[in-house]
C-alpha cells in the first residue's frame, strides 16, 4: 500500500559528487580554480552555472571570501534566482554573525546592509523589476 512510489533514480550532479567525495579544502579549492578557468570561457547562463558550482566547492572549503565573489560574479553574469542568492544568503549570514561575535559593528552593519540589497534584489526579481 504505501510501497506503490518509488522514488526515481537521476543521474547525481557534479555537486553532488562532491559532497559524496569529502575531500580536503585543497582539493576543492584547485577543483573551484579549474572552473574559474572554463568560467572565462563561456558567456551566460553557462557562465553562471559554472560560477555557482565554484562558488559551492569554495563555500565547502571554508573559503568565503572567494565564494562570495564567485557568487556576486554569477548575479551579475544572470540575473537569476537560485543556488548564487542562497549561498550569498548564507555567507552575508556568517559574516555578519562573526563580525557581531568580534564586536566589529562596522562588518556586521556591511554584511548586513549586503543581505538586505539582496533581499530587494530577489523581491524586484519576482516583481519583474
Amino acid at each position: 500500500m504505501f510501497g506503490r512510489h518509488k522514488k526515481r533514480d537521476k543521474a547525481p550532479t557534479m555537486h553532488e559528487e562532491a559532497e559524496e567525495n569529502v575531500q580536503n579544502p585543497g582539493e576543492l579549492v584547485a577543483r573551484a580554480d579549474e572552473l574559474q578557468g572554463r568560467a572565462r570561457e563561456l558567456v551566460g547562463e553557462e557562465r553562471a552555472n559554472v560560477l555557482d558550482e565554484r562558488g559551492e566547492l569554495l563555500k565547502e572549503a571554508g573559503e568565503d571570501d572567494l565564494a562570495i565573489a564567485a557568487f556576486e560574479e554569477s548575479i551579475e553574469t544572470s540575473k537569476r534566482m537560485g543556488v548564487a542568492y542562497r549561498g550569498l544568503t548564507t555567507l552575508y549570514n556568517r559574516k555578519r554573525s562573526e563580525a557581531a561575535a568580534r564586536g566589529d559593528d562596522e562588518n556586521m552593519k556591511l554584511y548586513f546592509d549586503k543581505l538586505q540589497d539582496l533581499m530587494q534584489s530577489s523581491k524586484d526579481m519576482l516583481r519583474g523589476k
